[in-house]
């Protein structure tokens, strides 16, 4: 008697497991499913489809409204350029007067240079193999800037 009594309760342990598994089991795909759910999406429609979020059936006009209209902002000016300024007798860092010509290129004492200019950007190449990186004053009197060593700079006169 002893082991049917064992069997029954196995039994009864078995259908108990089993049901507690079987009720487990739906919230288990739940939480699968909601885990496989694209990020920000919040599931499928729900009542009327052409409702607006506060409940009329209207549909959202579609001009905005006047008061979130922004007035078109004047067009500024472009700034403009220094670079014709750059022709003419510059007192240079180093005491050489540099003759720089409006066709692009430059003497100084013994070395020549091609130059060119952009928004006030002057990139000036020297025989002697320096290249100067230089920024044109707005007024156009005044040089400044870098040939990878030192400081370089010229003043018009």
């Amino acid at each position: 008697m002893a082991t049917g009594t064992t069997w029954r309760w196995a039994g009864a342990l078995g259908r108990l497991a089993a049901a507690v598994l079987l009720a487990a089991l739906p919230g288990f795909f739940a939480a699968t499913d909601n885990a496989l759910a694209q990020a920000g999406s919040v599931g499928g429609v729900v009542g009327k489809t052409g409702k607006s979020q506060s409940g009329s059936d209207e549909a959202p006009s579609a001009a905005p409204d006047s008061r979130t209209r922004r007035e078109p902002r004047p067009a500024r000016a472009a700034p403009t350029s220094s670079c014709g300024k750059m022709p003419g007798n510059w007192a240079w860092f180093n005491g050489v007067t540099a003759v720089i010509s409006a066709d692009g290129t430059a003497k100084a004492g013994a070395h020549t240079a091609t130059w060119t200019c952009s928004n006030d950007s002057v990139v000036m190449h020297w025989s002697h193999g320096y290249t100067d990186r230089l920024r044109l004053s707005q007024d156009g009197t005044h040089l400044e800037g870098t040939n990878g060593f030192i400081t370089v700079t010229g003043n018009k006169r």
